[in-house]
């Protein structure tokens, strides 16, 4: 048995069962043309106890809640596709959800190569859901957990399984347990508000009544980074998630916008009022000292750190219209990364860092655009609307922008990493612009 604890979440993964001594391939992220495998997911049982659940508790609706939420994420992954759960043959009432309480010719018959069941206990204010995965051609189990969390929110147990899934099949962690951070007007004002990956569970993270701009997770998902008008003029400041308390990290004279950590939480590198022009500069946390990085007459913005610290990406107008560049992080000569395009922005650097996506004018509307870092493989992401600010989830696999609308608004999308899947993510109301992704948050 292991344990994985977090201060509202206990999950306790069961066992994983092999049926063979070399285990199945059952997905490879990196074949382009990898088939989809058909996944059932059965109704989710309430599991007999000792304990009864409490009257007015309903169930039913928590079991549709955690189906929602566990399809939602596998959809996302574009590996599997889910069977409509019209065509199930299987009756949960009657079986149960344990391999030997299974028929998985049932579930052959329909073509479902893997299957997913769950059953609820609930008692008092905690949910324990025990989740099982399913080789329903080999008739095997390879994957039980028992997870508990609150009982108002079971999405939240669903994702954590859904990450627990992906890896089993895939080898590598899925993402469905992370945030989003991104800034909303439904109060009047521009405030950073944080939500799970899929836009559930909105939570309010500044009250200042000012203009705040360009949140940026730290590398150990505890604290945001984010640049505001709070004092008059744009100064940077840093939150922390946890305690609430706020502190000033950059107020330069003149302007401090949009920082960003580097990898390793030592730096931050932002733009600042410079002696000729807005400036790229570094500030050493622990010292308190600045770096200037850029010196022109140009105008340096929006800095972007290499995954291993060593370079930055940022938009210059030094060749006439914005374009980005590539620098190492410790000064030299910039080199230049596009050239195509009117006004490129916004560069934001993949995990492996080797892609370096970003928004680019294309006619009239910007879209999203990935180039290698050697300035190879330049590819368009996006085709309608106006889209801005991309960000990329910690596996690498996916990106979060916003879109501008026609007659005005803005929402955020989630897509693949080469511009498949793209969908809504539904926040509520007001404006979001400028989303991050957070990184593995334990």
């Amino acid at each position: 048995m292991r344990y994985i604890t977090s201060c509202m979440l206990t999950v306790l993964l069961l066992f994983t069962v092999q049926t063979e001594a070399l285990p199945k391939v059952y997905i490879d992220i990196d074949s382009p043309a990898g088939r989809k495998l058909p996944v059932a997911i059965q109704e989710f049982v309430e599991l007999r106890s000792i304990f009864s659940t409490a009257p007015g508790v309903d169930t039913e609706a928590i079991g549709g809640e955690l189906m929602d939420a566990l399809a939602g994420d596998l959809a996302l992954t574009g590996f599997f596709d889910i069977i409509d759960k019209e065509a199930y043959l299987e009756d949960p009432a009657t079986s149960g959800i344990t391999r030997r309480d299974t028929d998985f010719s049932l579930w052959r018959a329909i073509g479902a190569e893997l299957l997913v069941k769950g059953g609820i206990k609930v008692k008092g204010e905690r949910l324990t859901v025990e989740f099982r995965l399913f080789d329903t051609i080999r008739g095997s189990e390879l994957l039980a957990g028992r997870y508990v969390g609150k009982l108002n929110d079971p999405r939240r147990i669903a994702h954590r399984f859904a990450d627990d899934l992906v890896e089993e099949l895939t080898g590598k962690k899925g993402i469905f347990s992370t945030k989003l951070v991104f800034v909303s007007d439904r109060s009047g004002t521009k405030e950073l508000y944080v939500s799970d990956y899929d836009g559930r569970n909105v939570r309010r993270v500044t009250y200042n009544g000012s203009i705040n701009l360009s949140p940026r997770w730290s590398p150990d998902g505890r604290r945001i980074l984010y640049t505001s008008y709070v004092n008059g003029r744009p100064c940077l400041y840093v939150k922390d998630l946890r305690s609430g308390v706020v502190r000033t990290v950059a107020a330069r004279p003149g302007s401090n916008i949009a920082g960003r950590w580097s990898s390793d939480g030592s730096r931050i590198a932002f733009t600042a009022s410079g002696k000729l022009s807005p400036e790229i500069f570094i500030l050493e946390l622990e010292t308190g000292r600045y770096f200037q990085l850029t010196n022109n007459y140009s105008i340096d913005v929006s800095p972007a750190w290499s995954p291993d610290g060593s370079m930055l990406a940022f938009v210059s107008d030094r060749a006439g219209n914005p374009h980005i560049y590539v620098v190492d992080s410790g000064g030299g000569r910039p080199r230049r990364l596009t050239y195509k395009g009117k006004y490129n922005s916004t560069p934001a650097w993949s995990p492996d860092g080797r892609t370096i996506a970003f928004a680019g004018l294309n006619g009239s509307s910007f879209q999203i655009w990935t180039i290698n870092v050697d300035g190879t493989g330049l590819r368009q992401l996006t085709h309608e609307g106006n889209n801005l600010s991309p960000s990329w989830s910690p596996d690498g696999r996916y990106i979060v922008f916003h879109r501008e609308v026609r007659g005005g608004g803005s929402s955020l999308f989630i897509m693949r990493r080469d511009g498949s899947g793209v969908r809504a993510i539904d926040t509520g109301t007001g404006n979001e612009t400028s989303p991050s992704w957070s990184p593995y948050i334990e």
